[in-house]
C-alpha cells in the first residue's frame, strides 16, 4: 500500500456545548466568548476538534448506525437509484481507486420532503425517516454562528445561511482483504465547502495530517461530533482557518461506518475574503471564487496537491 504511514494517535481539541450552557451563556457573558475562542482556536490550529453536544438524544446516533447496515445491505440496483448530476451527491462505490467505500448521499437532508423522498425511493414499503439530519445540521449552523462570533462578525451570519446548503451522507468502508495489514478507505483530500459534522462509529479509520506534515489517527469519542474545517472557510477567513487534510485507513476486520452533514455553498454562490480579516499585516490571499467553478477545476486536476491555492491564490 503505497501512501505516507500513520506516525501513532494525537489528541485533538474536546469542546462541550451542553444546552444548559448555551442557554445560560450565549451571547453575553465573558465564558461565552471564551467557549467561541476555544472554537475559533481549534478550527486555526487543527482544522478539526471533537465535539460534545446534548441537544441530540445518545441513543439516535445508534439508531442511524443500524438503519445504515440494513441500507448497505439492499441490492446494488436499488443503492444505484440514488443519482445526482452533481458532485459528491447520490451513490458511490464500486471505485478502482478506494474499492473499500461506499456512500449514499442526499441533498437538504434537514428537510422532511428530502428525507422522506430518499426513504421511500430506498424502501417503497416504508421505513422511519433520518431524524438525525436535521440534528446535524442544528450542530453546523451552532458552530458557524460561534466561528463568526468569535471574530465579531456575526453580522454575515444571514449571508452563509442563506448561500449555503447542505448534503448528508451515509458512508461504509469495508475492512481490507485478509492479505492486507491496512487499506486505503478514502484518499487523502480537504472538504471543499464550508463545514463538515462527522459522527463515526467506534471502529477506527479517520486520519488526520497536521500542518508539520505528520499523519496521526484520531480515536473516536462515543457521542461526540467531529467538526471539520473545508476550504471555502479557509476563503472567508483569509487563511485563518486552517482545511484540515484528511483520509480512511482500514485496519483490522471490522466494518467502519460514518455518517457526515456537509455544509457547502449553494453551486451558483460566490465566495470572497472577509474585508474585515484583511488589512497590513494580513495581506489578501484569496480572490473571489464561484464555488461550482473550483469544485469543477478541482475534479479535472486531481492531481494538483494545492489546488486552492492554484486556482484562488493572489
Amino acid at each position: 500500500m503505497d501512501f505516507d504511514c500513520c506516525e501513532g494517535e494525537i489528541q485533538i481539541p474536546y469542546i462541550d456545548l451542553t444546552k444548559d450552557l448555551l442557554e445560560s451563556k450565549q451571547g453575553s457573558t465573558e465564558e461565552w466568548k471564551e467557549l467561541c475562542g476555544k472554537v475559533r482556536e481549534a478550527c486555526e490550529e487543527y482544522g478539526c476538534f471533537m465535539v460534545g453536544y446534548d441537544g441530540i438524544p445518545t441513543e439516535l446516533p445508534e439508531e442511524m448506525f443500524m438503519a445504515m447496515k440494513d441500507l448497505f445491505e439492499l441490492p446494488l440496483e436499488t443503492k444505484q437509484k440514488n443519482t445526482s448530476p452533481l458532485p459528491y451527491r447520490g451513490y458511490i462505490g464500486n471505485s478502482e481507486v478506494v474499492p473499500l467505500f461506499e456512500s449514499l448521499g442526499l441533498d437538504d437532508a434537514h428537510c422532511l420532503d428530502s428525507a422522506q423522498a430518499f426513504t421511500q425511493l430506498m424502501w417503497p414499503q416504508g421505513n422511519p425517516t433520518f431524524s438525525m439530519c436535521g440534528k446535524m445540521n442544528e450542530v453546523e449552523l451552532l458552530i458557524r454562528g460561534m466561528i463568526l462570533e468569535s471574530y465579531g462578525l456575526s453580522t454575515y451570519l444571514d449571508a452563509f445561511v442563506e448561500m449555503a446548503h447542505s448534503t448528508f451522507r451515509m458512508m461504509k468502508y469495508k475492512p481490507p482483504p485478509a492479505s492486507d495489514d491496512v487499506g486505503l478507505g478514502l484518499v487523502s483530500h480537504t472538504d471543499k465547502g464550508f463545514i463538515t459534522i462527522l459522527c463515526q462509529n467506534q471502529v477506527k479509520g479517520f486520519e488526520l495530517l497536521t500542518k508539520q506534515g505528520h499523519w496521526y489517527q484520531l480515536s473516536p469519542v462515543q457521542g461526540s461530533f467531529l467538526v471539520v474545517i473545508g476550504e471555502m472557510l479557509k476563503v472567508w477567513s483569509n487563511g485563518k482557518l486552517h482545511a484540515a487534510e484528511h483520509r480512511v485507513v482500514m485496519r483490522g476486520d471490522r466494518e467502519r461506518y460514518s455518517f457526515a452533514s456537509f455544509s457547502a455553498p449553494r453551486d451558483g454562490a460566490v465566495i470572497e475574503v472577509a474585508n474585515e480579516l484583511v488589512d497590513d499585516d494580513n495581506p489578501l490571499l484569496f480572490r473571489p471564487i464561484k464555488y461550482i467553478d473550483f469544485v469543477n477545476y478541482f475534479n479535472s486536476n486531481t492531481s494538483i496537491r494545492n489546488a486552492l491555492q492554484v486556482y484562488a491564490g493572489v
